[in-house]
């Protein structure tokens, strides 16, 4: 319970408040209605949370992959080695053993070909191509020198060399594998405009994950993501409907919520929170002012629940009253 034994306030009841308080007092006790366009925001809410979620398993899936990678590429060099060293004339050995080093620094190659395409600056590209440039001139020098020796042959040799190439094709398989996986993430990091923040929380209608609590001030939400910024935890809310020239005031008071929640939870403010539109991304600085201000209005909210009323309307706009989903029934409406 809330100070004084009142029920607690969530962050979404605090946007409702911030847009219109008659439109949250209105709604108390009552289920949001599940119009078109309510179903469909539910719907790309889910999409987000599911690309949200993605990128902590494509990058897990990538970190595995790339140590498979280094596992099949180390093995695949030990049966060489073992097999050209016990089965093989000497010559043919070194071929052999030519053959399968040059292998390995193409694979090594193809990785920092890719690896070059993800980095940021020109520097950090010109020195992942100077890189791959380096292990493709080795790896044919490598692969002509062993042709030259290629003149005796020996079964058991010629298996072991067939092993270690599976070997390699199973490396192949999971670089490929990862620089899939590192793709998806990344793509998704792009469009959510994430960086390379860790995403730390992700809110989904079908998981229901942790309700954060502040018992102290009675206020309860779950952001749609939480981020690391350093050691701070900063909350996302993302909207899916128009995007609007600034951030709301009433998106403000949610995301503002929701960092006082990550206060309350971790012990430390969070610099700013971030409101995401489609087409637009905004930092809300968290400040004693803001803090202030969310703190007002829940005590303004706690008032008129104590009073049993009290709430009205707080602007003259008749468009705004066309769009709310609280304007059947409304006694303050403007249209």
């Amino acid at each position: 319970m809330a100070p004084g034994g009142s029920p607690p306030i969530s962050a979404g009841d605090l946007e409702k408040y911030g847009y219109c308080p008659l439109n949250w007092w209105l709604s108390l006790g009552k289920a949001d209605g599940l119009g078109p366009e309510t179903i469909e925001g539910e719907r790309r809410h889910e999409e987000v949370a599911a690309e949200l979620k993605g990128i902590e398993v494509h990058e897990v899936r990538a970190r595995e992959s790339e140590r498979t990678v280094m596992y099949f590429a180390v093995g695949a060099s030990i049966v060489a080695l073992l097999g050209m060293g016990f089965f093989t004339p000497a010559t043919f050995q070194v071929a052999q053993i030519l053959v399968v080093v040059a292998l390995i620094w193409i694979l090594a190659a193809v990785f920092f070909l890719y690896r070059a395409e993800t980095l940021v600056t020109p520097e950090q590209k010109l020195y992942a191509e100077r890189t791959v440039l380096l292990f493709s001139m080795v790896a044919a020098i490598l692969a002509s020198v062993a042709v030259s020796f290629l003149a005796t042959n020996h079964a058991l040799a010629q298996a072991a060399v067939v092993a270690a190439l599976v070997w390699l094709i199973g490396a192949s398989w999971f670089l490929y594998r990862s620089m899939r996986s590192l793709e998806a993430a990344r793509t998704a990091r792009e469009k959510h405009r994430i960086g390379e923040s860790e995403v730390r929380y992700v809110d989904s209608e079908g998981e229901k994950p942790k309700l954060f609590v502040s018992k102290r001030h009675g206020l309860t939400g779950r952001p749609d993501a939480v981020l690391m910024a350093g050691e701070a935890h900063v909350p996302v809310e993302v909207k899916t409907g128009r995007t609007p020239r600034g951030p709301l005031f009433s998106h403000i008071l949610q995301i503002a919520a929701y960092c006082l929640l990550m206060e309350e939870e971790y012990g430390r403010p969070p610099p700013y929170g971030i409101i995401r539109y489609e087409g637009a991304s905004h930092e809300i600085e968290y400040n004693e002012d803001l803090r202030t201000l969310v703190l007002g209005k829940i005590g303004e909210m706690r008032g008129a629940l104590a009073r049993g009323g009290g709430a009205h309307r707080n602007h003259n706009r008749p468009g705004k009253c066309l769009g709310c989903s609280r304007r059947e029934g409304c006694p303050e409406r403007l249209a």
